[in-house]
């Protein structure tokens, strides 16, 4: 029996924009704030779900369309798969024990009319053996030629779907590095971060900057990514401040799903 798949606290919605430009000419006197709005919007973005094998969820996605054209988008969910670090995209039934395979939307397409809105239905099943962790549904557009000058193009969004399955959190963090303070920029921070274990993380970071004789000077914030397994991506913080000239050490931590992992450096302001 199938037992819908467990979210994980909420599902996060974030706002995903596409554009399908229509290239029209200008009225006489229009300006770039009497351009209609040409874009495409998908909700949510990201859904993250916890669950186990074999379970099965179903989730709604709605698409509005802000453009001036009714508009058919074609739904396809493909596997997201982590090579050298990187994601790439898997058709459906491409790789062993995907979960794109399961994927069943209802419906299929949508026809969307200018300014309004449609909605599908997404079932997944996880299969019983698998390391597969993420999926992407897409929505993809063809908008046909209008009569009034515009060229018809077309737009793809998706959902990122991510699934966690075990509690085998571990990220490994590479050497921090600082930009060259300018006159025009602050310090920029950055560090890598590998997703070594085998469940999607989000980390959560904070650098600390203390002078020579180890007073806190500054605070900055990393900006958060999504991490899924295998993959490395370089976080980066802002310093809010300009720095004197001197020799600094650093304190990074990243807080994920109740772990928290530190790490030191140390970086010169040239005189």
């Amino acid at each position: 029996m199938k037992i819908k798949l467990g979210l994980n606290l909420a599902v996060i919605s974030y706002a995903a924009m596409g554009a399908i430009a229509g290239a029209q000419t200008p009225e006489p006197g229009a300006t770039a704030s009497d351009a209609p709005r040409v874009s495409v919007a998908l909700t949510p973005a990201v859904i993250m779900l916890r669950g186990r094998p074999g379970q099965s969820t179903t989730q709604t996605l709605t698409i509005v369309n802000h453009t001036a054209n009714e508009v058919r988008f074609n739904l396809a969910t493909e596997d997201v798969v982590v090579r050298d670090g990187k994601r790439s995209f898997s058709p459906a039934g491409k790789i062993a024990n995907g979960i794109a395979a399961s994927a069943v939307a209802s419906p299929a397409s949508v026809v969307v009319k200018a300014g309004d809105e449609a909605s599908a239905r997404v079932t997944l099943t996880l299969p019983p053996k698998t390391g597969q962790r993420a999926v992407v549904t897409f929505f993809r557009g063809v908008v046909a030629a209008s009569t009034n000058g515009a060229i018809g193009l077309g737009a793809s969004l998706g959902t990122l779907i991510t699934f966690n399955v075990s509690t085998n959190y571990k990220v490994e963090a590479g050497p921090l590095a600082a930009s060259l303070q300018t006159p025009a920029a602050n310090v920029i921070f950055s560090e890598e971060l590998r997703n070594s274990g085998s469940e999607p993380v989000m980390p959560n970071g904070v650098i600390v900057i203390l002078n020579a004789s180890g007073k806190r000077v500054s605070k900055a914030s990393f900006r958060p990514q999504r991490l899924l397994p295998g993959e490395r991506l370089t976080f980066t913080a802002s310093n809010p401040a300009k720095l004197a000239s001197g020799r600094y050490r650093t304190l990074s931590s990243f807080e994920f799903e109740g772990k928290v992992m530190t790490s030191a450096g140390e970086f010169t302001i040239p005189d």
